[in-house]
């Protein structure tokens, strides 16, 4: 269980049960549920931010948070491990989450924000760099293809 820190743009909706991005290290990024809330900062560790809120309304009600904990303790193990099997995999949000740009969603740059726009050129860049690869191994297979001897 760990402490981050709630900002001011989200107090007024984070509560009990909310799943929040937080980010561990330089470059960690997890899915989080929020199992309390209070003003007490742990004096062994500098507290990060909590990255964001990833849902409108909670998903864990208290009682399913009280019972992931006596299921933690009763099997001897985290709590974070009972979460990650009782969470579906596309609620889980992790450092290892792939990311590919659909080709069919047709997207209108100029709507998109600042964020979402280089994110945008990101994928476009990787895509392209992707399907590069994949011809350059293609043609390496067909001039690498030996003859059998007669």
């Amino acid at each position: 269980m760990y402490t981050f820190g709630v900002p001011y743009e989200m107090q007024s909706t984070i509560r009990i049960g909310s799943r929040v991005e937080v980010q561990f290290g330089k470059k960690k990024i997890y899915c989080g549920i929020v199992k309390n809330l209070h003003n007490h900062a742990p004096e062994q560790y500098v507290v990060k931010p909590i990255r964001s809120l990833l849902d409108k309304e909670p998903l864990m009600h208290p009682d399913q948070l009280k019972f992931w904990e006596w299921m933690s303790s009763y099997y001897m193990c985290s709590e974070g491990d009972v979460m990650n099997a009782a969470l579906p995999a596309f609620l889980k949000l992790e450092s290892d989450t792939f990311i590919q740009l659909n080709d069919e969603f047709d997207i209108n740059a100029l709507e998109l924000s600042d964020d979402e726009y280089i994110v945008l050129q990101a994928l476009q860049i990787r895509l392209e760099k992707q399907r590069k690869k994949t011809a350059k191994d293609s043609s390496q297979e067909n001039t690498n293809t030996s003859l059998p001897a007669e």
